[in-house]
């Protein structure tokens, strides 16, 4: 069952190697998001909500550190964030295409509860045509509204035609699948038949991704041959681990920040997915070397891939002050496909 969130969840030339309430904005005229949306009951973005969701701004949109820093936070999420002295600025007023982001939530019969998502739909959208859809996962402590508000995001695929999906993977913390440690079961949720036990927070992460995914797969006329996953930060971990898991999917994937070729990712498994990985040189959250690693793992079984790692940048260098930079992505994304990739580098004729 789906319903409306009630306040709802608050070139390539560098180095190669509870929301608050505030006035609705104006929805595009003669459409409801429940027709945007294809049949889910969604609402349509709010400036009140984009500018609750961006929590408690440290820089401004410069990049210069507010002098004074704002007094800790009571919020988890911006708490974090903090203590990771992770830049943050205000949310700008929004875009045109951003007024169009859809606020949903649907039931996870799994979890017993209710989990939103954000969905971006082309304004020019046709069911006769296919259509690329990306998949954007979120880092911790950010919801899905705070993904799909990254600087850009929705501008590029308007212009590009793309549906974009940020899910919520059960919490802002779930993790995208990769078990860590010894899994707590979530006391709430139904018995997974696959274990027969309580589902864990890391699997309702992975398996809300997937059900919201097949869920919008189902109501709208996507192209199977291009459907793309990225992600930052834990994110891009979890790019890694779904993009190698459920290799079949996706045309191409795009982990930022993040990392993670390895036991929960081989290698092997991106073989014939083209990747694309993104770091800033200064980021003293994930550092570089992780992606670094996930590269020299790719490059060992002649995977395709592109490393871009940009000096003097850190760890949130392209949320709200590099709109260039994840433009990259939607470059990427443009280039491959399940039509054209041509498969892993082969090993030279002897």
């Amino acid at each position: 069952m789906l319903r409306i969130s009630a306040g709802a969840v608050c070139a390539f030339g560098l180095v190669v190697s509870g929301c608050a309430s505030g006035a609705a904005t104006e929805a595009p005229p003669s459409e409801a998001a429940t027709s945007v949306s294809r049949g889910l009951e969604c609402s349509f973005l709010t400036e009140g909500q984009a500018s609750a969701s961006a929590g408690v701004p440290n820089v401004t949109h410069a990049g210069v550190r507010l002098d004074p820093q704002p007094p800790p936070s009571t919020d988890p999420n911006d708490a974090i964030a903090q203590r990771a002295n992770i830049p943050r600025s205000a949310q700008p007023q929004l875009t045109d295409s951003q007024k169009r982001i859809l606020m949903c939530e649907y039931e996870l019969d799994a979890a017993n509860a209710l989990m939103p998502f954000s969905l971006f739909v082309p304004d020019n959208y046709d069911p006769a045509k296919k259509w690329p859809l990306i998949v954007d996962l979120h880092g911790a402590g950010v919801t899905p509204l705070q993904q799909i508000l990254f600087d850009g995001t929705t501008d590029f695929a308007q212009r590009d035609g793309y549906i974009v999906l940020a899910p919520m993977g059960y919490s802002t913390f779930g993790g995208w699948g990769p078990r860590r440690g010894t899994p707590a079961p979530v006391e709430t949720a139904d018995v997974n038949p696959a274990t027969g036990a309580k589902w864990t927070t890391n699997e309702l992460s992975e398996h809300d991704a997937l059900t919201v995914l097949t869920m919008v797969r189902d109501r709208f006329s996507v192209d199977a041959d291009r459907i793309y996953l990225m992600g930052h930060s834990m994110g891009g971990f979890g790019t890694f681990f779904l993009g190698a898991k459920h290799n079949g999917i996706w045309a191409g994937i795009a982990p930022i920040a993040g990392g993670g070729v390895g036991p929960n990712a081989p290698a092997e498994r991106l073989k014939g997915v083209p990747v694309l990985v993104m770091h800033g040189a200064e980021d003293n959250v994930v550092r570089k070397e992780s992606s670094r690693a996930a590269i020299r793992a790719l490059q060992a079984v002649g995977a395709q891939h592109i490393y871009l790692e940009f000096p003097g940048l850190e760890h949130e260098f392209f949320i709200r002050r590099g709109r260039e930079n994840l433009e990259k992505v939607f470059h990427f994304f443009n280039l491959v496909s399940k039509r054209t990739n041509v498969g892993p580098i082969p090993e030279p004729a002897k």
